[in-house]
């Protein structure tokens, strides 16, 4: 994945360099965690990318066709980083972190916050509270759900895709574009 991310990068440069709008299509649980993906650089390289895609001035289209989590979807121009034009599949579902992962994490804070205190920590209490995160983090992560908190510019059928996406271009022609030159410093 660091690769991918540096690459991506480069790639989001020379577009600027070029003034050609750009063209993010989302499938991505996030960035690899782990400790061998973070020797391999992967924070470096997806903050490169993160900062490739916040300072980039070209017009952006995002497509959220199927998953859309956490830093990956700052790095695929989500929402956050505010795409001229951003749509949804049916299929897509996007948040902060999956509905698992968000879960998990709470488990640990709730383990370490019972251990601290000298309490005895209840998973199988503890089941119902994972239970009721999982649902509630699904339900926020549909296209339809998204879309009614105006998160993107609709939800689209995926054969109507290559339409919308040149009515969205015909849109930004109407405008000069001009790419950024400066991405701030990168560390190496």
């Amino acid at each position: 994945m660091s690769e991918e991310a540096q690459k991506a990068a480069q790639f989001i440069q020379l577009a600027n360099q070029k003034d050609t709008p750009l063209l993010f299509l989302h499938n991505t649980t996030g960035y690899m965690v782990g400790a061998e993906y973070e020797q391999g650089g992967i924070i470096k390289h997806g903050a490169m990318m993160i900062n490739a895609v916040s300072n980039s001035r070209v017009p952006h289209l995002t497509v959220i066709m199927g998953a859309s989590y956490g830093a990956g979807n700052y790095g695929m121009n989500g929402r956050a980083y505010d795409p001229r034009f951003l749509f949804t599949w049916p299929s897509a579902k996007s948040a902060v972190m999956g509905p698992q992962q968000l879960a998990g994490v709470l488990e640990i804070v709730a383990r370490e916050s019972a251990e601290k205190k000298g309490e005895v920590f209840d998973a199988e209490e503890f089941r119902g509270v994972r239970e009721m995160v999982e649902s509630m983090v699904e339900a926020q992560s549909l296209p339809y759900f998204l879309s009614g908190m105006v998160y993107d510019d609709g939800v689209i059928d995926p054969r109507d895709t290559r339409t919308v996406l040149g009515i969205c271009l015909s849109v930004i022609d109407n405008q000069p574009v001009e790419g950024a030159m400066n991405f701030g410093v990168f560390r190496l």
